[in-house]
């Protein structure tokens, strides 16, 4: 990290300088942009983890972190369907292990849950097209579909509790998903933090820029003679003061730029941490991927439709199919795996509701 060399040894004689300024928001913004650029962490969600999370709702009276990291964004929520009928069927079970009626349960998922998870049909064909979800099928098949589409997606979270059957996934413990989560929100954090670290000593040049930018407009080319006696009646009074003051003042604005820098420190201490956690806590991605995969993959981290050229353009070239052969696939995948919601432009999953 750039910032971590302009930390002196002693701290108490640094001057934060506008070149600084300008390496940290250049640093920020590229880890900004990194981020962005990997788009929403896809996660899949299980059923004993959709369990777990009506438990803690009903216990403290708020959303799972899980659904609220995906209200902001961060986060995008997929279900496999048979996961979904899974998930109703066993509804009765839930009811009666946490005290409420089954309609309770099941408004809660309307309500607050199910708008915020896409819910993929995947037909058997493109199941078994990931050998570790056949491994875990072989262990368990009711938790064949939600691994199925982790593998298609992968790298993504998993969020289940259930790592005796998911290990073919690399999933090791218990509270591996939940870890995925916490690290997911503690980037987000993080990022805020790095932002308003660079935003608070950026803050007067911006504005200078744009005063002097408006000052030039209204009074021409003289703006920049004021800027310089402004500049200079500065330097004067401080070449005025006291040796005594003058050191009062270096080491004030010493403090100010050393804190300035611890806080930048700290903010990119957390979002690398997030980063390092958040990547322990994923699925791995498949050894070879395939066009499906990659397709999906795409449309699971876009925040908006594609269309069959639109993917063409994004997918790797080692797994890049003709434009014709893409579009063919979405629509013979419309209103299962894919639903169009323009004229050609396809997302991933569709949005359900559980029947009374």
């Amino acid at each position: 990290m750039h910032a971590q060399g302009w930390i002196p040894p002693g701290g108490s004689q640094f001057v934060l300088s506008p070149e600084q300024v300008n390496a940290l928001i250049a640093d920020a913004a590229e880890l900004g942009a990194l981020y962005a650029r990997r788009g929403p962490v896809p996660a899949v969600l299980d059923t004993d983890f959709i369990r777990t999370g009506l438990h803690n709702q009903l216990r403290v009276g708020a959303l799972p972190r899980s659904v609220r990291t995906a209200q902001d964004g961060s986060l995008r929520l997929f279900m496999e369907y048979d996961t979904l009928v899974e998930t109703q069927e066993k509804l009765p079970k839930f009811a009666r292990q946490l005290g409420v009626s089954v309609d309770e349960l099941r408004r809660i998922l309307n309500l607050d849950w199910l708008p915020n998870i896409e819910v993929v049909k995947l037909p058997p064909g493109l199941r078994v097209l990931d050998p570790r979800a056949l491994r875990v099928r072989d262990g368990d098949m009711g938790d064949f579909p939600a691994a199925a589409l982790a593998a298609l997606l992968s790298p993504c979270l998993l969020l289940t509790h259930n790592y005796k059957h998911f290990g073919a996934l690399g999933v090791l413990t218990r509270d591996q998903a939940l870890d995925g989560v916490m690290a997911v929100m503690a980037i987000n954090v993080g990022q805020v933090q790095l932002h308003a670290a660079i935003a608070v000593p950026a803050l007067p040049f911006r504005i200078a820029g744009a005063t002097m930018s408006w000052a030039t407009k209204k009074i021409g080319p003289a703006a920049w003679v004021i800027l310089g006696l402004v500049v200079g009646g500065g330097i004067y009074w401080y070449v005025k003061q006291p040796p005594e003051r003058r050191d009062t003042i270096k080491k004030a604005v010493g403090s100010i730029g050393t804190h300035l820098m611890n806080e930048y420190g700290a903010a990119a201490e957390v979002v690398y941490q997030g980063r390092v956690v958040l990547r322990a806590s994923m699925v791995p991605k498949p050894q070879y991927r395939t066009p499906v995969s990659a397709i999906m993959r795409e449309l699971a981290l876009s925040s908006e439709s594609l269309s069959a050229a639109q993917l063409a353009e994004l997918l790797d070239p080692a797994v890049r199919l003709p434009v014709a052969e893409i579009r063919a696939f979405l629509r013979e995948h419309d209103n299962t795996v894919f639903q169009q919601v323009r004229r050609g432009g396809f997302v991933l999953g569709a949005q359900y509701e559980l029947p009374d």
